[in-house]
């Protein structure tokens, strides 16, 4: 640990109380004297000042990805076994790789992801949330999660990659398997039924890779064979696979916790609701601001390649950093009143939830644009839309990703 860096003993990510509330254990932290400090819990330096994540998205050199996706806890040696024998590497995808491997696979997954190919998707992310909408309507109460929320986003760019809609519940059950894995906090006697769920979604991925190879189609892995085809070297077919292996859990993930925090946070204030079913256009500035004062991804991970300074705490090569969006978004000095959900916030976009510079995320626009066309579609259909009552919201037992498992909405008004 670095010395004279502040320790916060209590500080615990994964403990019943922060899943609950993080931002009611944001709220008791020293974060004016302390904005950097260590946490034994997890082993890692917490960031949480907007300018200090900011530096270090900005210096991608002394600041590596690779501890983006590295488990928490240590991996039993029978979990690490099945994992590398199913393919799943310490650096398996674009998400924890450095400058040159990064860019290697980033460009030619970007092309799935352009303005024109995102906007491209319009009538079809309309169509599939009206078709999952006519499924529950006439119903007086139901789950947005699992009616809108899940289902919208993960039909969306599973069908871009050429997955079958019929292999999408398996696919879902192995991203939560992903979140446990990378994120979370598995006990030992779980980690091998982990490691063999991982290594059938690695070997499903590959498969499709050879799948489509044989027999092209129109989508994002048959873009890709194009380009191994023209130059095999240049990306070679576990490369796709692994580029699949990132898009398939961070298209679908971040997007069904942004929609369903989104929804909360309008439904809880019922002036809020009433304000967007009569403004419509006020969705786009909700999901910008629950993207600031609530993000689907609160943290990110970074580790040192250099001894460097950040918020005046002297850091060693090698410290891993938690890097807290979700504390970034409350930080006065850049947000007014940043603990209330406020519409007409200027510069809510100014957050950091998407990250910056070379690791920004890809599917930012087409993530928003999910998000804003569900919510309209939603507020067309039910004005009166309220949460249900009584409800106790649940959270995946993870550090990066959050939304709620479940939000019960009542039509009646």
């Amino acid at each position: 640990m670095a010395t004279g860096c502040p320790v916060h003993e209590e500080f615990d990510p994964l403990s019943p109380e922060f899943l609950a509330d993080p931002y009611a254990v944001l709220a008791g932290l020293p974060l004016a004297e302390t904005p950097v400090f260590y946490a034994p819990s997890i082993g890692y330096y917490v960031i949480t000042r907007y300018t200090d994540i900011e530096q270090v998205f900005r210096d991608p050199g002394s600041y590596s990805a690779a501890a983006a996706q590295a488990p928490l806890v240590p991996l039993v040696p029978e979990a690490q076994q099945i994992l590398l024998a199913g393919g799943h590497r310490p650096q398996p995808s674009m998400v924890s790789l450095d400058e040159p491997a990064h860019a290697r696979l980033r460009k030619p997954a970007a092309r799935a992801f352009s303005m024109k190919r995102v906007n491209a998707m319009i009538p079809a992310i309309v169509a599939t949330a009206a078709r999952l909408l006519d499924a529950v309507a006439g119903q007086a109460e139901f789950d947005l999660v699992a009616a809108l929320a899940f289902p919208l986003p993960a039909n969306i760019v599973f069908s871009l990659m050429g997955m079958p809609e019929r292999d999408h519940p398996q696919l879902k059950l192995w991203c939560g398997s992903r979140a446990a894995l990378g994120w979370g906090r598995p006990a030992p006697g779980d980690q091998v039924e982990i490691a063999t769920s991982m290594a059938a979604y690695r070997r499903y991925l590959r498969n499709l890779v050879d799948a489509r190879a044989r027999e092209p189609g129109d989508d994002l892995t048959s873009d890709l064979l194009v380009i191994h085809g023209e130059d095999p070297e240049r990306l070679t077919l576990d490369e796709i696979a692994s580029i699949l292996f990132s898009l398939s859990f961070a298209g679908h993930e971040t997007t069904t916790g942004l929609i369903g925090n989104t929804a909360r946070r309008l439904l809880e204030e019922p002036g809020r609701w009433a304000r967007v079913v009569a403004r419509r256009e006020l969705i786009a500035a909700a999901v910008e601001e629950t993207l600031r004062y609530d993000p689907s991804v609160p943290v990110w991970r970074r580790v040192t390649t250099r001894p460097v300074t950040l918020g005046g705490v002297d850091l060693p090569e090698g410290a891993k950093l938690f890097l807290w969006l979700a504390a970034s978004g409350r930080d006065r000095s850049v947000f007014p009143q940043p603990d209330d959900f406020d519409l007409d916030r200027a510069n809510a976009s100014q957050h950091l939830a998407f990250g910056l510079g070379l690791h920004y995320c890809l599917g930012a626009n087409l993530g928003k644009l999910e998000t804003r066309l569900a919510l309209e579609e939603l507020a067309r259909r039910y004005p009166k839309l309220r949460l249900s009552g009584g409800q106790q919201l649940g959270f995946h037992p993870n550090i990066s990703f959050r939304g709620p498992l479940s939000l019960r909405v009542c039509t009646d008004g």
